[in-house]
């Protein structure tokens, strides 16, 4: 699958999400997921300070949080992820 969550430290602009409901990218996976759905988005931006630095898909945090090594059961402990941590992760798979 193609993860298209992305993060940066540098600003970015995307016109499609000029509206006031944002992501934080220290904000909790859970807590995002919670956010996504209450507002029947599949994408919202992430912003820092005001900045969109970047965007984070539903679909991605879902399969962030399915995809695992099932041996371990790793998927409580990624519910406490932040975004930031776990848009990285995702990118390394």
């Amino acid at each position: 699958m193609k993860i298209m969550s992305l993060i940066n430290e540098k600003e970015i602009y995307v016109p499609e999400f000029d509206d006031a409901v944002s992501l934080h990218p220290e904000q909790l996976v859970i807590n995002a997921l919670e956010v996504l759905l209450d507002n029947d988005r599949e994408a919202l931006p992430v912003r820092r300070n005001g900045v969109c630095i970047g965007i984070v898909y539903t679909k991605d945090l879902i399969w962030f949080l399915t995809n695992s090594n099932k041996e371990y059961n790793l998927l409580f402990h990624k519910f406490n992820f932040d975004l930031n941590t776990a848009v990285a992760m995702m990118h390394l798979k």
